[in-house]
């Protein structure tokens, strides 16, 4: 697994280049296989052996967007709620809305399959570093990213198997690559959530911000033939309260951060995607807002989309704020010149990154000059359209299915089929209404940043205004499982024939779309990956494995302590919340707004129970859900946010400042027991038998 970061660290003795990289004692999210026990041992006291970072590989899980972990012997996985409400929304219905009302299922029977939910379980990894540079050796620039891709197909089309999913991951910005094994779910159950007034209570205005009295958990159950899955290597749960101070660790699938990118790269980051992103979320949420006040079903089905954008607008803000700040920025050019100067102090470093930096400058700006383009027909087309996606997937996989898998878009790769399938079977509802929102917005979108005069654009509205050519669209006959599965099975004869107005849509411009693709894929992103990964050599010679790779929506571990922090301004804030502050926060006005049944229990709920709590550990998006662990590996919290300081994340760690935000395990038993009465759910997660069913009078 070592052998080239090995490599790598012997290296640093013949060029004199070695050093430790600055880093906090709490920094790095780590991969399983290159954990800094000795580092942590010298910060904390302690640290876990590899028996014990297995077993907690074995009991962490991946779901989409968001981590868990398995916490039964019986398939059940807690999570957080805001990774469960599209499932939650997807089987809600104005008689039965469980965004409102919370899902409870007393028994097994009651629990309910979530559509185009798929569940992941780490089981290996394996260094190919070595497949990859032997296959893009000698491959220039422009081809890079084609002869990686092909590679990476090859891979993962030997590792899959029936109900396991390999992926190839990048490391260290093309230092190392691995090839994760996973076991895949593909029949996830909903068992538990509460209100989402309650699992988001505080809403926009708490998001990001301590304290907290978010109630964000869900648990899930993972089904294999129809019946709960036997999860033997489940992590235990631990209800005693937490203590201030005590060690902690996260283990998770933190989804990106870009610490080792460059200077230019995070430059175009600040100056181009950042501030038009945030634009776009912002006139999106104001219209999602407007569609939620029509009325209570249009406030449930767009629930789901509100929060994510929500997150998504303050997240994204923050981000940039870190970047635009002097100080901040300072840190990413400090860091880069740090390295810079390693290099230039030794030859034979120097001929091997030979102009790396100024290659991806040049890159950067070749993708300013196609960056709307790209976004509107490729990466952001659609815009959160269900008939759409299921459009573009029916039409590019009928033609890249009929090619070696060597040659297809990665999505559509033999390893990559089963999800897509998967997806395009999923009996999820769909709202004409609310795909008009999302469609109108995205081509209103489309002409403005591209202009009306754009041949492209031009082509894809014709006469036709964003809003009536939304309206048309959205009747497509797409929203029906079996029409979609009929398209699919047919392939590209059933793609040439249908007339149906969303395919017919999608297949009139899709060549100008993938020519925008393939544009950047040749003149951006393979010349920045082919840079970076003379980059990551110089940076290994310079580190050795002293060095966390960036987050890539993998498994990774992190650890800090149970700590709260102190303001620029001189303010405290404590490491914990507690009941009683729930009940004090309540305004009886949205968004901090109680449930009755908590509003009942009040009496039932120790008011100094341990709410939500503030962690030194290093955490960024995509770790929502992961299990907060205490030093048996026993399960003590699940992460759900981060306080401000920690969205300058992405770019840097301050251990000062930057805190996670958990849901404690011991609220949520409180909350299972003496709350929403799941008796039987408390009895399994604490390995008791369920109790009997309560008696109802006759």
């Amino acid at each position: 697994m070592r052998q080239n970061l090995r490599a790598a660290a012997a290296v640093v003795g013949v060029f004199g280049l070695a050093a430790t990289p600055a880093a906090q004692a709490e920094e790095g999210m780590w991969t399983f296989d290159n954990f800094p026990a000795d580092r942590m041992r010298e910060d904390m006291g302690w640290a876990p052996d590899q028996a014990w970072l297995d077993r907690v590989m074995a009991g962490t899980a991946r779901l989409p967007g968001c981590s868990a972990s398995n916490v039964s012997d019986a398939g059940l996985v807690l999570t957080n709620h805001h990774c469960v409400i599209s499932c939650v929304t997807a089987l809600s219905t104005t008689d039965a809305n469980f965004i409102q009302n919370g899902f409870l299922a007393q028994a097994r029977e009651e629990e309910r399959r979530c559509p185009n939910m798929a569940v992941d379980v780490l089981t290996s990894i394996t260094d190919v570093t070595t497949d990859i540079e032997t296959a893009t050796a000698g491959v220039a620039p422009e081809a890079f990213a084609h002869a990686r891709d092909a590679e990476f197909a090859r891979l993962t089309r030997e590792c899959t198997t029936a109900n396991m999913r390999c992926e190839v991951v990048t490391l260290y910005q093309g230092g190392r690559y691995g090839l994760y094994r996973y076991r895949n779910y593909a029949d996830v159950r909903l068992v538990f959530a509460p209100e989402h007034g309650m699992a988001a209570f505080g809403g926009d205005p708490d998001n990001f911000n301590f304290p907290r009295y978010g109630l964000d958990f869900s648990f899930l159950r993972l089904y294999e033939n129809g019946a709960p899955a036997a999860t033997p290597n489940h992590l235990d749960m631990r209800f005693t309260p937490l203590a201030e101070d005590e060690l902690v660790l996260i283990a998770g699938n933190p989804g990106r951060t870009s610490r080792l990118r460059t200077t230019a790269e995070l430059a175009f980051e600040r100056d181009v995607n950042l501030p038009w992103q945030i634009a776009s979320l912002s006139e999106l949420r104001g219209r999602l807002i407007a569609y939620s006040a029509l009325g209570p079903d249009q406030e449930r089905i767009a629930s789901s989309a509100l929060q994510s954008v929500e997150n998504s607008f303050k997240g994204l803000s923050g981000r940039r704020q870190a970047l635009a700040d002097a100080e901040g920025f300072a840190r990413v050019t400090a860091r880069e010149g740090d390295l810079q100067q390693r290099v230039h102090r030794n030859r034979a470093a120097e001929r091997e990154v030979a102009g790396a930096w100024t290659e991806i400058e040049r890159a950067e700006t070749a993708y300013r000059g196609m960056f709307y383009r790209y976004q509107y027909l490729e990466q952001r087309a659609g815009e959160r359209s269900l008939l759409f996606a299921w459009a573009r997937d029916l039409v590019r996989g009928a033609a890249e299915r009929d090619k070696p898998d060597a040659e297809r878009l990665a999505r559509y790769a033999d390893a990559r089929v089963p999800s897509v399938t998967q997806s395009l079977r999923a009996d999820r509802p769909v709202t004409p209404e609310f795909e008009q929102l999302h469609l109108s917005f995205w081509l209103s979108k489309m002409r403005e940043y591209l202009t009306v005069d754009d041949p492209i654009a031009r082509r894809i509205l014709g006469n036709e205004s964003p809003e009536a050519l939304a309206e048309r669209l959205s009747h497509s006959r797409l929203a029906d499982p079996a029409y979609r599965m009929l398209l699919w099975e047919g392939g590209a004869e059933a793609i040439a024939r249908s007339n149906d107005p969303m395919i017919v849509f999608v297949r009139s411009w899709d060549a100008d779309a993938r020519a925008s693709r393939e544009q950047y894929m040749t003149q951006v992103e393979g010349p920045v990956a082919r840079a970076q990964e003379r980059i990551a050599r110089a940076r290994f010679r310079a580190f050795g494995e002293a060095q966390y790779p960036d987050a890539t929506f993998s498994p990774r571990i992190t650890y800090g302590r149970v700590i709260g922090w102190s303001e620029p301004s001189g303010r405290a804030v404590g490491p914990f919340t507690y009941t009683e502050g729930l009940y004090e926060r309540a305004t009886g006005h949205a968004p901090f707004v109680l449930s009755q049944r908590w509003l009942d229990a009040r009496g039932r709920l120790d008011p100094r129970g341990v709410f939500n709590a503030s962690t030194s550990t290093d955490v960024i998006g995509g770790n929502s859900g992961s299990p907060l662990l205490d030093r048996d590996g026993d399960v003590v919290g699940a992460v759900f946010d981060g306080n401000i300081h920690s969205l300058g994340g992405e770019y840097f760690y301050d251990g000062a400042l930057n805190r996670s935000v958990t849901v404690s395990a011991t609220i949520i038993r409180a909350a299972l027991s003496d709350v929403y009465g799941m008796n039987a759910l408390v009895a399994e997660l604490e390995g008791r038998p369920a109790p009997p069913p309560p008696q109802t009078a006759e």
